[in-house]
Protein backbone atom coordinates (compact mmCIF):
# COMPACT_ATOMS: atom_id res chain seq x y z
CA UNK A 1 0.00 0.00 0.00
CA UNK A 2 1.40 3.28 -0.99
CA UNK A 3 2.64 5.99 1.70
CA UNK A 4 -0.02 8.73 2.63
CA UNK A 5 1.78 12.17 2.84
CA UNK A 6 1.99 14.52 5.58
CA UNK A 7 -0.82 17.41 5.30
CA UNK A 8 -0.62 21.16 6.37
CA UNK A 9 -2.21 20.97 9.25
CA UNK A 10 0.69 17.83 10.36
CA UNK A 11 3.40 20.15 9.18
CA UNK A 12 2.09 22.58 11.64
CA UNK A 13 2.05 20.59 14.60
CA UNK A 14 5.24 19.47 14.13
CA UNK A 15 7.25 22.31 14.23
CA UNK A 16 5.70 22.98 17.80
CA UNK A 17 7.38 19.79 18.51
CA UNK A 18 10.67 18.65 19.72
CA UNK A 19 10.51 15.38 19.30
CA UNK A 20 10.30 12.82 16.23
CA UNK A 21 6.91 12.57 14.08
CA UNK A 22 7.04 8.97 13.38
CA UNK A 23 4.11 7.80 10.71
CA UNK A 24 3.85 4.27 10.03
CA UNK A 25 4.26 4.13 6.28
CA UNK A 26 4.31 7.78 5.70
CA UNK A 27 6.67 10.09 6.01
CA UNK A 28 7.69 12.38 9.42
CA UNK A 29 8.73 16.13 10.49
CA UNK A 30 11.63 15.86 12.79
CA UNK A 31 12.43 19.30 14.58
CA UNK A 32 16.21 20.49 14.83
CA UNK A 33 16.97 20.03 18.55
CA UNK A 34 20.07 20.63 20.87
CA UNK A 35 23.14 22.83 19.19
CA UNK A 36 21.42 22.54 16.09
CA UNK A 37 18.52 24.47 17.58
CA UNK A 38 20.22 26.74 19.85
CA UNK A 39 23.47 27.94 17.73
CA UNK A 40 24.12 31.71 17.55
CA UNK A 41 26.88 33.76 17.71
CA UNK A 42 29.11 35.31 20.04
CA UNK A 43 26.81 38.23 19.69
CA UNK A 44 23.41 36.40 20.12
CA UNK A 45 22.81 36.40 16.89
CA UNK A 46 22.53 33.63 14.39
CA UNK A 47 25.95 32.73 12.28
CA UNK A 48 25.53 34.47 8.93
CA UNK A 49 26.20 32.15 6.08
CA UNK A 50 25.57 29.13 7.68
CA UNK A 51 24.65 25.94 5.57
CA UNK A 52 21.29 24.20 5.55
CA UNK A 53 20.67 21.31 7.94
CA UNK A 54 19.05 18.08 6.88
CA UNK A 55 18.35 15.30 8.67
CA UNK A 56 16.50 11.84 7.92
CA UNK A 57 16.05 8.80 9.64
CA UNK A 58 14.54 5.65 8.59
CA UNK A 59 12.56 2.77 11.12
CA UNK A 60 14.12 0.45 9.80
CA UNK A 61 17.16 -0.72 7.80
CA UNK A 62 16.03 -3.88 5.83
CA UNK A 63 12.59 -5.84 5.28
CA UNK A 64 11.41 -8.03 2.41
CA UNK A 65 9.89 -7.23 -0.76
CA UNK A 66 8.40 -4.42 -1.18
CA UNK A 67 9.85 -2.67 1.52
CA UNK A 68 7.61 -0.82 4.27
CA UNK A 69 9.32 2.55 3.42
CA UNK A 70 8.53 4.94 6.91
CA UNK A 71 10.93 7.43 7.53
CA UNK A 72 11.19 11.17 9.29
CA UNK A 73 13.24 13.85 8.15
CA UNK A 74 13.76 17.78 8.66
CA UNK A 75 15.33 20.61 6.04
CA UNK A 76 15.93 24.03 6.74
CA UNK A 77 18.33 26.95 7.01
CA UNK A 78 19.67 29.02 10.28
CA UNK A 79 19.56 31.69 8.11
CA UNK A 80 16.17 31.51 6.70
CA UNK A 81 17.76 31.31 3.39
CA UNK A 82 16.76 27.87 2.49
CA UNK A 83 16.15 27.65 -1.92
CA UNK A 84 15.33 24.06 -2.26
CA UNK A 85 15.26 20.46 -0.61
CA UNK A 86 15.35 17.14 -2.22
CA UNK A 87 14.43 13.28 -1.48
CA UNK A 88 16.13 10.94 -3.59
CA UNK A 89 15.89 7.18 -3.62
CA UNK A 90 19.13 5.72 -5.41
CA UNK A 91 19.95 8.98 -6.66
CA UNK A 92 17.03 9.95 -8.86
CA UNK A 93 15.02 12.94 -7.15
CA UNK A 94 11.14 11.94 -5.79
CA UNK A 95 10.01 15.27 -4.05
CA UNK A 96 11.17 18.74 -4.59
CA UNK A 97 10.31 22.07 -2.95
CA UNK A 98 11.65 25.05 -2.40
CA UNK A 99 10.71 24.81 1.56
CA UNK A 100 10.34 21.55 4.04
CA UNK A 101 6.72 22.45 3.75
CA UNK A 102 6.62 22.60 -0.14
CA UNK A 103 8.62 19.19 -0.38
CA UNK A 104 5.58 16.92 0.13
CA UNK A 105 2.56 18.75 -0.72
CA UNK A 106 -0.83 16.87 0.66
CA UNK A 107 -2.12 14.87 -2.46
CA UNK A 108 1.71 14.24 -3.58
CA UNK A 109 1.85 11.25 -5.55
CA UNK A 110 5.05 9.60 -6.04
CA UNK A 111 7.03 8.53 -8.86
CA UNK A 112 6.62 4.74 -10.25
CA UNK A 113 10.48 4.92 -9.53
CA UNK A 114 10.31 5.31 -5.98
CA UNK A 115 7.69 2.03 -6.00
CA UNK A 116 10.05 0.21 -8.20
CA UNK A 117 12.85 0.73 -5.63
CA UNK A 118 10.99 -0.27 -2.77
CA UNK A 119 9.79 -4.01 -4.84
CA UNK A 120 13.61 -4.37 -5.79
CA UNK A 121 15.62 -6.96 -4.16
CA UNK A 122 19.11 -5.39 -3.13
CA UNK A 123 20.87 -2.47 -1.52
CA UNK A 124 19.55 0.80 -1.93
CA UNK A 125 19.87 4.44 -0.73
CA UNK A 126 17.55 7.21 0.60
CA UNK A 127 18.68 10.82 0.77
CA UNK A 128 17.91 14.16 1.51
CA UNK A 129 19.50 17.18 0.53
CA UNK A 130 19.15 21.03 0.76
CA UNK A 131 20.28 24.16 -0.76
CA UNK A 132 20.51 27.75 0.41
CA UNK A 133 20.52 30.89 -1.48
CA UNK A 134 24.16 31.58 -1.31
CA UNK A 135 24.76 28.01 -2.56
CA UNK A 136 25.67 26.34 0.62
CA UNK A 137 24.29 22.07 0.72
CA UNK A 138 23.93 19.82 2.98
CA UNK A 139 22.76 16.43 2.60
CA UNK A 140 22.42 13.53 4.42
CA UNK A 141 21.54 9.53 3.20
CA UNK A 142 20.40 6.04 4.88
CA UNK A 143 20.95 3.04 3.39
CA UNK A 144 18.51 0.03 3.53
CA UNK A 145 18.21 -3.17 2.21
CA UNK A 146 14.95 -5.05 0.42
CA UNK A 147 15.04 -8.53 1.01
CA UNK A 148 13.69 -11.96 -1.13
CA UNK A 149 10.02 -12.31 -0.71
CA UNK A 150 8.84 -14.59 1.73
CA UNK A 151 7.20 -18.06 0.62
CA UNK A 152 4.19 -17.71 -0.28
CA UNK A 153 2.42 -20.25 2.27
CA UNK A 154 -1.15 -18.69 3.15
CA UNK A 155 -4.33 -20.34 0.75
CA UNK A 156 -5.10 -17.95 -1.49
CA UNK A 157 -4.71 -16.63 -5.56
CA UNK A 158 -1.22 -15.07 -6.31
CA UNK A 159 -0.50 -12.67 -9.43
CA UNK A 160 2.99 -13.22 -9.77
CA UNK A 161 4.21 -10.48 -11.68
CA UNK A 162 3.19 -8.47 -8.71
CA UNK A 163 5.50 -10.67 -6.59
CA UNK A 164 8.53 -11.61 -8.76
CA UNK A 165 10.57 -12.14 -5.66
CA UNK A 166 8.21 -14.20 -3.44
CA UNK A 167 9.22 -17.92 -4.01
CA UNK A 168 7.75 -19.99 -5.68
CA UNK A 169 6.56 -17.05 -7.96
CA UNK A 170 10.50 -16.14 -8.81
CA UNK A 171 11.16 -19.55 -10.26
CA UNK A 172 7.39 -19.18 -11.70
CA UNK A 173 8.09 -16.17 -13.90
CA UNK A 174 11.78 -17.42 -14.82
CA UNK A 175 10.44 -20.34 -16.57
CA UNK A 176 7.46 -18.58 -18.41
CA UNK A 177 7.97 -14.51 -18.59
CA UNK A 178 9.87 -15.02 -21.61
CA UNK A 179 7.89 -17.33 -23.39
CA UNK A 180 4.61 -15.61 -23.98
CA UNK A 181 5.77 -14.53 -28.10
CA UNK A 182 2.85 -12.71 -30.19
CA UNK A 183 5.80 -11.31 -32.33
CA UNK A 184 7.03 -14.35 -33.02
CA UNK A 185 6.32 -15.38 -37.05
CA UNK A 186 4.79 -18.51 -36.33
CA UNK A 187 2.71 -17.83 -33.84
CA UNK A 188 1.25 -15.15 -35.94
CA UNK A 189 0.95 -17.44 -38.90
CA UNK A 190 -0.91 -20.11 -36.85
CA UNK A 191 -3.12 -17.02 -35.39
CA UNK A 192 -3.53 -15.52 -39.03
CA UNK A 193 -4.69 -19.73 -40.01
CA UNK A 194 -6.86 -20.34 -37.19
CA UNK A 195 -8.82 -17.27 -37.59
CA UNK A 196 -9.46 -17.20 -40.85
CA UNK A 197 -13.31 -18.12 -41.08
CA UNK A 198 -14.02 -15.04 -38.56
CA UNK A 199 -11.45 -11.96 -40.21
CA UNK A 200 -12.21 -8.39 -38.59
CA UNK A 201 -11.66 -6.77 -35.34
CA UNK A 202 -10.74 -9.16 -32.16
CA UNK A 203 -13.85 -10.90 -31.16
CA UNK A 204 -14.91 -14.48 -29.16
CA UNK A 205 -15.24 -15.76 -32.48
CA UNK A 206 -11.91 -15.78 -33.27
CA UNK A 207 -10.90 -16.92 -29.26
CA UNK A 208 -13.27 -19.82 -30.02
CA UNK A 209 -11.59 -19.82 -33.40
CA UNK A 210 -7.98 -20.64 -31.55
CA UNK A 211 -8.81 -22.84 -29.03
CA UNK A 212 -10.34 -25.15 -31.97
CA UNK A 213 -7.07 -25.05 -33.61
CA UNK A 214 -4.76 -25.83 -30.59
CA UNK A 215 -6.66 -28.92 -29.66
CA UNK A 216 -6.69 -29.92 -33.22
CA UNK A 217 -2.73 -29.56 -33.98
CA UNK A 218 -1.52 -30.35 -30.67
CA UNK A 219 -0.69 -33.92 -29.75
CA UNK A 220 -1.19 -33.68 -25.79
CA UNK A 221 2.24 -35.00 -24.38
CA UNK A 222 1.89 -35.55 -20.59
CA UNK A 223 5.02 -34.28 -18.48
CA UNK A 224 4.82 -33.32 -15.10
CA UNK A 225 4.39 -29.88 -14.20
CA UNK A 226 7.40 -28.83 -12.39
CA UNK A 227 9.95 -31.22 -14.20
CA UNK A 228 10.82 -28.65 -16.92
CA UNK A 229 9.99 -25.11 -18.43
CA UNK A 230 6.84 -24.78 -21.08
CA UNK A 231 8.69 -24.86 -24.41
CA UNK A 232 8.70 -21.47 -26.44
CA UNK A 233 5.16 -21.22 -28.63
CA UNK A 234 6.92 -22.12 -32.16
CA UNK A 235 8.85 -24.62 -30.61
CA UNK A 236 5.23 -26.27 -29.90
CA UNK A 237 3.94 -25.10 -33.35
CA UNK A 238 6.82 -27.05 -34.68
CA UNK A 239 6.89 -30.42 -32.80
CA UNK A 240 2.96 -30.05 -33.23
CA UNK A 241 2.69 -31.24 -29.72
CA UNK A 242 3.37 -30.24 -25.85
CA UNK A 243 1.50 -31.02 -22.27
CA UNK A 244 -0.38 -28.78 -20.15
CA UNK A 245 1.70 -25.72 -19.81
CA UNK A 246 3.19 -25.84 -23.67
CA UNK A 247 -0.63 -25.63 -24.99
CA UNK A 248 -1.14 -23.26 -22.22
CA UNK A 249 1.23 -20.91 -23.71
CA UNK A 250 0.66 -21.07 -27.02
CA UNK A 251 -2.49 -20.19 -26.64
CA UNK A 252 -1.89 -17.43 -25.05
CA UNK A 253 0.81 -16.28 -27.09
CA UNK A 254 -2.06 -16.58 -30.32
CA UNK A 255 -4.56 -14.73 -28.25
CA UNK A 256 -1.74 -11.77 -27.57
CA UNK A 257 -0.73 -12.35 -31.70
CA UNK A 258 -4.55 -11.20 -32.72
CA UNK A 259 -4.65 -8.07 -30.14
CA UNK A 260 -6.41 -10.12 -27.12
CA UNK A 261 -5.00 -10.72 -23.49
CA UNK A 262 -4.23 -13.56 -21.53
CA UNK A 263 -2.54 -15.53 -18.74
CA UNK A 264 -1.53 -19.09 -17.39
CA UNK A 265 -2.63 -19.93 -14.42
CA UNK A 266 -0.36 -22.82 -12.28
CA UNK A 267 -2.18 -24.58 -10.10
CA UNK A 268 0.72 -27.24 -8.21
CA UNK A 269 -1.65 -29.26 -6.29
CA UNK A 270 -3.52 -30.78 -8.99
CA UNK A 271 -0.13 -30.61 -11.01
CA UNK A 272 -1.84 -28.84 -14.11
CA UNK A 273 -1.75 -25.10 -15.63
CA UNK A 274 -4.01 -24.01 -18.04
CA UNK A 275 -4.70 -20.53 -20.31
CA UNK A 276 -7.56 -18.06 -19.14
CA UNK A 277 -8.52 -15.59 -21.75
CA UNK A 278 -9.74 -12.26 -20.61
CA UNK A 279 -13.64 -11.23 -22.45
CA UNK A 280 -13.91 -7.80 -21.07
CA UNK A 281 -15.20 -5.75 -17.95
CA UNK A 282 -18.90 -5.93 -16.86
CA UNK A 283 -20.08 -8.10 -19.39
CA UNK A 284 -23.15 -10.20 -19.86
CA UNK A 285 -21.51 -13.57 -19.48
CA UNK A 286 -23.86 -15.50 -21.43
CA UNK A 287 -22.91 -14.23 -24.64
CA UNK A 288 -20.00 -16.36 -24.33
CA UNK A 289 -21.51 -19.43 -22.04
CA UNK A 290 -24.09 -19.74 -25.02
CA UNK A 291 -21.75 -19.41 -27.68
CA UNK A 292 -19.91 -22.17 -26.15
CA UNK A 293 -22.79 -24.27 -25.64
CA UNK A 294 -23.64 -24.13 -28.83
CA UNK A 295 -20.40 -24.45 -30.70
CA UNK A 296 -19.43 -27.98 -28.38
CA UNK A 297 -21.14 -30.55 -26.61
CA UNK A 298 -20.90 -30.07 -23.66
CA UNK A 299 -22.96 -32.77 -22.40
CA UNK A 300 -24.94 -30.64 -19.81
CA UNK A 301 -21.55 -29.64 -18.11
CA UNK A 302 -21.36 -25.72 -17.22
CA UNK A 303 -19.00 -23.13 -18.21
CA UNK A 304 -16.03 -22.10 -15.77
CA UNK A 305 -15.04 -18.61 -15.56
CA UNK A 306 -13.18 -16.37 -13.23
CA UNK A 307 -13.93 -12.61 -12.27
CA UNK A 308 -12.30 -10.07 -9.90
CA UNK A 309 -12.66 -6.60 -9.30
CA UNK A 310 -10.03 -3.93 -10.31
CA UNK A 311 -9.28 -0.46 -8.92
CA UNK A 312 -12.01 1.31 -10.42
CA UNK A 313 -14.39 -1.31 -9.05
CA UNK A 314 -15.48 -3.16 -12.60
CA UNK A 315 -15.82 -6.97 -12.73
CA UNK A 316 -13.27 -8.14 -14.93
CA UNK A 317 -13.73 -11.41 -16.79
CA UNK A 318 -11.36 -14.45 -17.79
CA UNK A 319 -12.49 -17.92 -19.07
CA UNK A 320 -10.70 -20.92 -19.06
CA UNK A 321 -9.30 -22.39 -22.64
CA UNK A 322 -7.59 -25.43 -21.42
CA UNK A 323 -6.83 -27.64 -24.58
CA UNK A 324 -5.06 -30.48 -22.53
CA UNK A 325 -7.42 -30.95 -19.23
CA UNK A 326 -10.98 -30.11 -21.08
CA UNK A 327 -12.95 -30.78 -24.10
CA UNK A 328 -14.44 -27.34 -24.55
CA UNK A 329 -13.57 -24.01 -23.47
CA UNK A 330 -14.74 -23.22 -19.68
CA UNK A 331 -14.29 -26.49 -18.73
CA UNK A 332 -10.31 -28.62 -17.08
CA UNK A 333 -9.86 -30.76 -14.87
CA UNK A 334 -12.24 -30.68 -11.61
CA UNK A 335 -9.75 -31.15 -9.65
CA UNK A 336 -8.42 -28.13 -10.39
CA UNK A 337 -11.11 -25.72 -9.37
CA UNK A 338 -10.91 -26.63 -5.89
CA UNK A 339 -7.57 -25.70 -4.40
CA UNK A 340 -5.61 -24.39 -1.93
CA UNK A 341 -3.37 -22.44 -4.16
CA UNK A 342 -3.35 -20.86 -7.89
CA UNK A 343 -0.67 -19.18 -9.35
CA UNK A 344 -1.27 -16.42 -12.16
CA UNK A 345 1.24 -15.34 -14.52
CA UNK A 346 1.39 -12.84 -17.35
CA UNK A 347 3.44 -11.70 -20.28
CA UNK A 348 6.22 -9.99 -17.75
CA UNK A 349 6.42 -7.51 -21.12
CA UNK A 350 3.34 -5.94 -20.34
CA UNK A 351 1.34 -4.11 -17.79
CA UNK A 352 -0.64 -5.65 -15.21
CA UNK A 353 -3.41 -2.97 -16.09
CA UNK A 354 -2.89 -3.61 -19.89
CA UNK A 355 -6.16 -5.34 -20.71
CA UNK A 356 -8.00 -5.92 -24.13
CA UNK A 357 -11.23 -7.17 -24.21
CA UNK A 358 -13.11 -9.17 -27.30
CA UNK A 359 -15.35 -7.78 -28.93
CA UNK A 360 -19.13 -9.61 -28.69
CA UNK A 361 -20.94 -7.63 -31.20
CA UNK A 362 -21.86 -10.57 -34.56
CA UNK A 363 -20.81 -13.87 -31.99
CA UNK A 364 -21.98 -16.91 -33.54
CA UNK A 365 -24.08 -19.68 -32.21
CA UNK A 366 -22.89 -22.86 -33.99
CA UNK A 367 -22.21 -24.19 -35.84
CA UNK A 368 -24.88 -26.58 -34.68
CA UNK A 369 -25.81 -29.81 -36.57
CA UNK A 370 -29.12 -29.16 -36.72
CA UNK A 371 -29.93 -32.06 -39.09
CA UNK A 372 -27.87 -35.25 -40.01
CA UNK A 373 -29.90 -38.51 -40.73
CA UNK A 374 -30.37 -40.64 -43.82
CA UNK A 375 -33.87 -41.96 -44.74
CA UNK A 376 -35.01 -44.43 -47.57
CA UNK A 377 -37.69 -42.69 -49.90
CA UNK A 378 -40.14 -44.55 -51.47
CA UNK A 379 -40.71 -44.44 -55.50
CA UNK A 380 -43.03 -41.33 -55.97
CA UNK A 381 -42.84 -40.32 -52.53
CA UNK A 382 -40.92 -37.77 -50.29
CA UNK A 383 -39.87 -36.59 -46.94
CA UNK A 384 -39.91 -33.48 -45.27
CA UNK A 385 -37.77 -31.45 -42.16
CA UNK A 386 -39.43 -28.42 -40.38
CA UNK A 387 -37.39 -25.86 -38.36
CA UNK A 388 -38.91 -23.08 -36.39
CA UNK A 389 -35.76 -20.75 -35.78
CA UNK A 390 -35.65 -18.73 -32.89
CA UNK A 391 -36.02 -15.84 -34.21
CA UNK A 392 -37.04 -12.53 -32.84
CA UNK A 393 -38.92 -11.35 -30.08
CA UNK A 394 -35.67 -12.26 -27.25
CA UNK A 395 -34.34 -14.82 -29.93
CA UNK A 396 -31.84 -14.74 -32.37
CA UNK A 397 -31.81 -11.36 -35.07
CA UNK A 398 -30.93 -14.17 -37.92
CA UNK A 399 -29.77 -17.35 -38.41
CA UNK A 400 -27.35 -19.07 -41.25
CA UNK A 401 -27.96 -22.35 -42.44
CA UNK A 402 -25.91 -24.82 -44.65
CA UNK A 403 -28.05 -27.72 -46.09
CA UNK A 404 -26.25 -30.64 -47.81
CA UNK A 405 -28.62 -33.34 -49.65
CA UNK A 406 -26.78 -36.60 -51.44
CA UNK A 407 -28.44 -39.27 -52.62
CA UNK A 408 -26.55 -42.95 -51.68
CA UNK A 409 -28.44 -44.72 -54.42
CA UNK A 410 -28.29 -44.93 -58.07
CA UNK A 411 -30.94 -42.69 -58.84
CA UNK A 412 -30.93 -38.64 -58.41
CA UNK A 413 -33.57 -36.69 -55.93
CA UNK A 414 -35.41 -33.46 -56.36
CA UNK A 415 -35.16 -30.79 -53.23
CA UNK A 416 -36.97 -27.74 -52.60
CA UNK A 417 -36.79 -25.02 -49.20
CA UNK A 418 -40.31 -23.35 -48.92
CA UNK A 419 -42.37 -22.02 -46.07
CA UNK A 420 -45.56 -22.77 -44.79
CA UNK A 421 -47.54 -22.19 -47.86
CA UNK A 422 -45.80 -23.53 -49.97
CA UNK A 423 -45.66 -26.52 -47.81
CA UNK A 424 -49.38 -27.03 -47.62
CA UNK A 425 -49.68 -26.63 -51.08
CA UNK A 426 -46.80 -29.57 -51.77
CA UNK A 427 -49.26 -31.61 -49.42
CA UNK A 428 -52.37 -31.24 -51.86
CA UNK A 429 -49.95 -31.49 -54.64
CA UNK A 430 -50.95 -28.20 -55.64
CA UNK A 431 -47.70 -25.95 -57.55
CA UNK A 432 -45.96 -24.02 -54.81
CA UNK A 433 -43.06 -22.08 -54.54
CA UNK A 434 -39.72 -21.99 -53.39
CA UNK A 435 -36.99 -20.45 -51.96
CA UNK A 436 -34.35 -22.56 -53.90
CA UNK A 437 -34.31 -26.18 -55.54
CA UNK A 438 -33.00 -28.52 -57.65
CA UNK A 439 -34.52 -30.71 -59.41
CA UNK A 440 -32.47 -34.91 -60.24
CA UNK A 441 -29.75 -33.91 -58.50
CA UNK A 442 -27.21 -36.59 -56.52
CA UNK A 443 -25.69 -34.28 -54.58
CA UNK A 444 -26.37 -30.88 -53.43
CA UNK A 445 -24.78 -27.94 -50.87
CA UNK A 446 -26.87 -24.78 -50.30
CA UNK A 447 -26.29 -22.12 -47.62
CA UNK A 448 -29.23 -19.27 -46.81
CA UNK A 449 -29.77 -16.79 -44.45
CA UNK A 450 -32.94 -16.68 -42.28
CA UNK A 451 -34.05 -13.93 -40.48
CA UNK A 452 -38.17 -14.78 -40.33
CA UNK A 453 -39.88 -15.75 -37.22
CA UNK A 454 -41.85 -18.23 -39.62
CA UNK A 455 -40.89 -21.56 -39.85
CA UNK A 456 -39.30 -23.46 -43.30
CA UNK A 457 -39.84 -26.61 -44.61
CA UNK A 458 -37.42 -29.06 -46.67
CA UNK A 459 -39.02 -31.26 -48.80
CA UNK A 460 -37.31 -34.01 -50.33
CA UNK A 461 -38.51 -35.81 -53.46
CA UNK A 462 -38.37 -39.30 -54.93
CA UNK A 463 -39.67 -38.94 -58.68
CA UNK A 464 -38.44 -42.09 -59.36
CA UNK A 465 -41.43 -44.91 -60.07
CA UNK A 466 -40.00 -47.54 -60.35
CA UNK A 467 -37.13 -47.74 -56.98
CA UNK A 468 -36.52 -46.33 -53.66
CA UNK A 469 -33.67 -43.61 -52.99
CA UNK A 470 -31.70 -43.44 -49.57
CA UNK A 471 -31.08 -39.98 -48.92
CA UNK A 472 -28.58 -38.59 -46.63
CA UNK A 473 -29.37 -34.68 -45.26
CA UNK A 474 -27.43 -32.61 -43.08
CA UNK A 475 -28.38 -29.30 -41.95
CA UNK A 476 -25.95 -26.79 -40.00
CA UNK A 477 -27.37 -23.69 -38.48
CA UNK A 478 -25.22 -20.30 -37.12
CA UNK A 479 -27.05 -18.15 -35.19
CA UNK A 480 -26.79 -14.46 -34.31
CA UNK A 481 -28.32 -11.97 -31.85
CA UNK A 482 -26.26 -8.85 -33.54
Amino acid sequence: MRERHCHAALLAACFLSISFLLLAGCCGIIEPSGDEANATNQSGEPPQNSPPRVNLELNRTEAPTPFPMSYSYWCNDPDGNLASCELKIDGITYASGASQAALLPEGYEKPDFYWEALKTVGNHTLEISATDSEGLTASKSVEFTVLKGAYLSKNGWYVCNSRPDNPPCDTMLAGYCDKFDETDLAVRQAASQAISKHPGAFSINQLLDIYDYVRANVFYQNVPLDMWPPYYPNQTLATKSGDCKNQAVLIASMVEAIGGSARVLLIPECQHAFAEVYIGKNINTSIISGAIGSHYDTNGKGVTYHSNRNSKNETEYWFIFDTAGGAFPGETLPECLKVNYTFEVRDCSRPLDELRGAESQGTAYGPYTDIDETKVISPGWGWNYWRDPNIGAGGFKWCHFKLSVRSLSPKPLDWHLTDEEGYQNSQAHQSYSSYAHEAQVMQSTYEFDWGKPQRFYIILDNKNQDSSITVRTELVQTCYYS
